[in-house]
């Protein structure tokens, strides 16, 4: 049987509501409410986000969580089918139809814990993340970072030279009352007082000076981070480190470093067979448990 190989993406998920009289609501919540709505119908999980129109193709409950597939309907800019050299020719759709993208997922309950099979025609993680977002709550997908470039950024040695960022102004302003730091603050003022789609920022320290509070950003730049990415919608960091005693210096990507794996998924014809895709994606879990355990924590210390 013929394969092809893809790629899995893991995100650590959260849901939280501003709502002060709000009823306790998990991603976990957030899954079971979609998965009760599929058994009363397919069509009950339709849902247009970002002008996008997702929906659920199926999910499954399992001993673990869920594992299903999502889907976006392509309405426009579709593509033509041809003969290489040969003419093209539009595909026929009925006047109601779409072209669909799908893309399957498994979610383990115990890390809130997402695992996506890579398809960029289908839906990115802040869209997913919109999607997974019950009334009045709000799901973030947080791109779980390599851990080796994690521990690296966290040594108290290390420093961050200079920062390229991209950022794009909040969905939900009603979230982000409670930012604990004032670099973060003051950037949703910026977004929300200028009605900027996004913001491109860049901070350098003065690369030619040997005095470490010139050479170096603030060190409570590091801790305003990963509350950054937490809470907005950060398409680049770009950092570039350095350990202040080594003279090491380190680029991190902390949007592009993700921590990912890929295998060989069997085709049925020109699509991937479902139930073999599934199973791989929960091989992926098993092939990346060092990297989870080190991000998360033992379950037994979470649970305590």
């Amino acid at each position: 049987m013929a394969t092809k190989t893809f790629f899995f993406d893991f995100y650590a998920c959260e849901t939280q509501t501003s709502l002060a009289n709000a009823l306790p609501l998990d991603t976990t919540g957030a899954f079971r409410q979609l998965f009760d709505l599929f058994q009363q119908g397919r069509e009950n999980t339709v849902k247009t986000v970002k002008n996008q129109l997702v929906e659920l193709r199926d999910i499954r409950e399992t001993d673990y969580g869920y594992r299903g597939v999502i889907g976006r309907h392509r309405k426009n800019n579709l593509p033509h089918a041809a003969i290489a050299g040969g003419e093209e020719r539009e595909l026929p759709l009925e006047e109601n139809e779409n072209l669909l993208e799908k893309t399957h997922f498994v979610y383990y309950q115990d890390y809130s814990l997402l695992i996506i099979q890579r398809n960029r025609l289908c839906v990115n993680w802040q869209t997913l993340g919109a999607y997974l977002s019950p009334a009045n709550y709000t799901t973030v997908l947080n791109p779980i970072i390599e851990p080796a470039n994690l521990a690296w950024l966290a040594d108290g040695h290390v420093q961050v030279k200079s920062a390229k960022i991209t950022i794009a102004r909040p969905r939900n302003p009603e979230l982000l009352r409670d930012i604990e730091h004032d670099f973060n603050n003051s950037i949703i003022a910026a977004l929300n007082g200028t009605r900027s789609a996004s913001m491109n920022l860049v901070f350098r320290g003065d690369a030619r000076s040997d005095d470490p509070v010139e050479r170096y950003l603030d060190s409570s730049f590091k801790r305003a981070l990963r509350e950054l990415q937490e809470t907005l919608e950060v398409k680049k960091l770009d950092l570039v480190t350095e350990h202040e005693q080594t003279g090491i210096e380190h680029p991190i990507d902390l949007v592009t470093d993700r921590l990912m794996h890929y295998d060989s998924v069997d085709m049925n014809a020109r699509y991937p067979n479902g139930f073999d895709m599934w199973d791989k994606l929960e091989e992926a879990r098993h092939a990346k448990e060092p990297e989870l355990i080190s991000f998360f924590g033992e379950l037994n210390d979470r649970l305590a």
